[in-house]
């Protein structure tokens, strides 16, 4: 699973990561886009809710039928958490991969910048939401994961020299085990209580 804020970068990292693997995974942002495409007389707001509910509809089929399922969620809400707990009690192996960046105003930017050239927008007041609950939800997921993928998207790229921005992985975790790891200190301000629950998985 794909998880971040959005404007955190999820499908240019996962997504190309994907691309390049032959592997398909659920992008809601491509879902909603290819709705209206299809049914112009949608809005943007019910475009995105039908790709919602598409996810959702996707990850219980998967649940049920144990199905490998790979999508893109911002982890901002209790439903998609939820379904992913149930997941793990199922005996299903979850593995996030999660995308962030430095401040909430960053996310901000970056949503604007796409819409700019052409994205679809998402209200300042939902990302400001979704910037500490999807955190939240992923520390309350932290101990059931079969592995996660901590990445730090905030440097900047250069499109002039058509350079991409260069993530950084902070932390792998794999079966609760630590196998690679920024320092706590080195470590960015969102990120810290994330490799502080981490740490306290070692015992």
């Amino acid at each position: 699973m794909l998880a971040g804020v959005n404007g955190a970068g999820k499908s240019s990292i996962g997504g190309a990561m994907f691309a390049i693997a032959g592997r398909e995974f659920f992008n809601p942002d491509v879902a909603a886009r290819e709705a209206l495409e299809e049914s112009p007389e949608m809005t943007q707001e019910e475009a995105n809710a039908w790709a919602w509910e598409e996810g959702r509809r996707l990850l219980e089929m998967s649940i049920l039928t144990t199905q490998d399922f790979t999508f893109e969620t911002t982890l901002g809400g209790n439903t998609m958490t939820r379904l992913l707990e149930q997941a793990t009690t199922a005996g299903i192996e979850v593995r996030i991969w999660y995308v962030g960046l430095e401040s909430v105003e960053l996310h901000i930017a970056r949503v604007r910048s796409r819409v700019a050239k052409g994205g679809h927008d998402i209200p300042e007041e939902k990302i400001r939401e979704r910037y500490d609950r999807s955190r939240w939800n992923l520390l309350g997921l932290l101990p059931k994961l079969a592995e996660l993928k901590l990445f730090d998207n905030t440097a900047e790229g250069d499109p002039e020299m058509g350079q991409s921005p260069e993530p950084k992985l902070l932390l792998h975790l794999l079966h609760r085990r630590i196998v690679s790891s920024y320092d706590l200190l080195q470590m960015p301000e969102w990120a810290k209580p994330i490799l502080q629950a981490a740490l306290e998985l070692q015992g």
